[in-house]
């Protein structure tokens, strides 16, 4: 039960209780298990997995929903035209070819091509001086959103960049930045964006990674395979980094929740937050907010293609004023993470 409400504690204390907050759908499903089967023998003990599924049901429209088939509104005056938001964490366009496919970097731009959103928010956002890799300069040439905010933390040789990207179809007023450490790519960059009579704020965080590596990746897929020593030491290292990372994140999203509150427009707030809907991170982000997923998604909605499954961990919310509708996953496979998409309008104060 306690893996429902891992978001009542700051990771920065109880680290460890937000771990098991990722293992909640395994949890719940076999807590169902528990109660068909004890119920079934008429075991007294039955009323302890039913308990726990009362209180935790009220959790499970943060990690599915059923089909929500919401269209566009009706037009009433005031009312801003759609805007089409898209979320993606691009893996720096599969710089190092992971995905062993020398292609991949020409699908993602097609993609981005087919979508043409009018808000597009890119996380592992990576340019180069070098011709074959001006994504920047490509970027700028394909997209109806001609207007960027784009944000390089880390610079090597005067050529390479690495960061984060926001590309709008309207113009774009005031650009600013939340870094949270200059030493890496994660970082939050908020765009206030004009639409004609009204301003928007578009926040785009990519929050701290778990930076596990190839062989925690290959240790998680071989579970139960490996010798005991090397179970144990594998074990310990993914903690550590996990601890490291909850850490962090919940310092990042309080940054993050602040600044929205000083907002003095309608706000979108994009991203890869590296963590899941039942988090501290999302709990705080989110607050005041509505989610797109959960307005108008359906199914897990997961948002990481990696060898962990079921992960929602990229997020479109956006304050009440916008209506969204349409939210969307397309099906592909270009990086360890799948684009999102939604539709909205600004309805009038």
């Amino acid at each position: 039960m306690l893996s429902a409400y891992v978001s009542m504690f700051n990771p920065a204390k109880y680290w460890f209780i937000a771990i098991t907050g990722l293992g909640f759908p395994i949890l719940f499903a076999g807590n169902i298990f528990l109660l068909i089967i004890w119920g079934m023998r008429r075991r007294k003990l039955a009323f302890l997995p039913l308990a726990v599924f009362v209180l935790t049901l009220m959790k499970i429209p943060a990690i599915y929903q059923m089909d929500e088939s919401r269209k566009k509104p009706d037009y009433i005056e005031g009312q801003s035209d759609e805007l089409k938001v898209m979320s993606y964490n691009v893996r720096l366009f599969d710089l190092y070819n992971w995905t062993h496919n020398i292609t991949t970097k020409e699908e993602i731009f097609r993609l981005l091509d087919r979508q043409k959103p009018d808000i597009l928010c890119l996380q592992e956002f990576y340019s180069s001086e070098d011709k074959n890799f001006e994504n920047e300069k490509r970027l700028r040439e394909d997209l109806k959103a001609q207007y960027a905010h784009i944000e390089y933390p880390i610079t090597l040789n005067k050529t390479d960049h690495w960061g984060i990207a926001t590309y709008s179809s309207n113009p774009i007023i005031n650009k600013g930045v939340l870094y949270f450490d200059k030493r890496t790519a994660n970082i939050c960059i908020f765009t206030d964006i004009n639409l004609g009579t009204d301003t928007i704020r578009v926040y785009n965080c990519h929050l701290e990674s778990v930076r596990f590596g190839a062989a925690e990746y290959k240790f998680i897929e071989n579970l139960g395979n490996e010798q005991d020593d090397e179970t144990v030491a594998r074990t310990r290292n993914i903690l550590k980094r996990l601890k490291i990372a909850f850490i962090k994140r919940a310092a990042q999203a309080d940054m993050i929740s602040k600044h929205i509150g000083t907002s003095p427009y309608p706000v979108i707030v994009c991203g890869d937050f590296n963590d899941t809907s039942l988090s501290y991170t999302y709990k705080t982000i989110s607050a005041g907010l509505l989610d797109a997923f959960r307005e108008s998604g359906s199914g897990m909605g997961s948002t990481y293609t990696g060898p962990i499954p079921g992960l929602r961990i990229d997020y479109i919310l956006h304050s009440e004023r916008f209506y969204s509708y349409d939210f969307e996953i397309p099906n592909s496979r270009l990086s360890d993470h799948f684009p999102i998409l939604t539709h909205m309008v600004l309805q009038p104060k």
